[in-house]
């Protein structure tokens, strides 16, 4: 009888570099003040089927968000062998207050890097959830969903769903496609999302994003 060898084999690394991580509760409280108190409606500009969708100052948030490229550029350096990005800037930064039955069709985004933090997720939603799950497969209300474009493709992770919880951000490439289902529940759940450029064109960005930029080239030329 033949003596049986191993076979040592490698496993591809392969798609998007997609994070999740806690957001500091200071920083939620500050977004949740600003967001609560904004009257700038962004909704305009939006994919969303959401009534309310307020512009939010990335300025004022700066140094977390800088926090938040570190922990970024350190998970796709480990992910593509690669260098990460060291300037970054938030060109456009809004707030989301989702409600029964709203919902966020499949979509993508400008600029190099998105993301979503939730701020408020009401513990109802949940219950929801979880009751939908015991007789349904799949995603359930209020999830959110990120895909490839051939999501059928047997075999193979294309898709990942989750449903969110206060302090729950994501990162993720502005070209990977994502969804959020509606749900029933009789809450409002509030998320903050925005999108991140390492070089961008005036003209598609923010005055925000402007002045930012200009404010880091100032400092490096002092």
């Amino acid at each position: 009888m033949k003596e049986k060898k191993e076979i040592s084999y490698q496993v591809l690394k392969w798609g998007p570099c997609v994070i999740t991580f806690k957001a500091e509760k200071e920083f939620i409280d500050k977004l949740l003040d600003e967001a609560k108190g904004s009257q700038e409606s962004y909704g305009n500009r939006l994919a969303g089927h959401l009534k309310k969708e307020v512009k939010l100052d990335a300025r004022n948030h700066k140094e977390y968000f800088e926090a938040m490229f570190t922990v970024y550029d350190h998970a796709l350096q480990g992910w593509t062998r690669k260098k990460g990005v060291s300037n970054r800037v938030v060109s456009d930064l809004w707030c989301n207050f989702q409600k029964a039955n709203e919902f966020n069709p499949p979509h993508d985004h400008t600029g190099t890097l998105s993301f979503v933090i939730y701020l408020k997720v009401p513990e109802i939603m949940r219950t929801e959830c979880e009751a939908h799950q015991k007789v349904k497969t799949g995603a359930g209300p209020g999830c959110i969903s990120f895909f490839l474009a051939d999501s059928d493709q047997k075999n193979s992770i294309t898709q990942h769903s989750f449903l969110p919880t206060t302090g729950d951000c994501f990162m993720f490439p502005a070209w990977l496609k994502h969804w959020v289902y509606p749900f029933k529940s009789d809450c409002t759940r509030i998320s903050v999302s925005g999108n991140v450029n390492d070089n961008i064109p005036l003209n598609l960005m923010s005055n925000e994003g402007i002045q930012s930029a200009l404010e880091d080239v100032r400092k490096k030329n002092q």
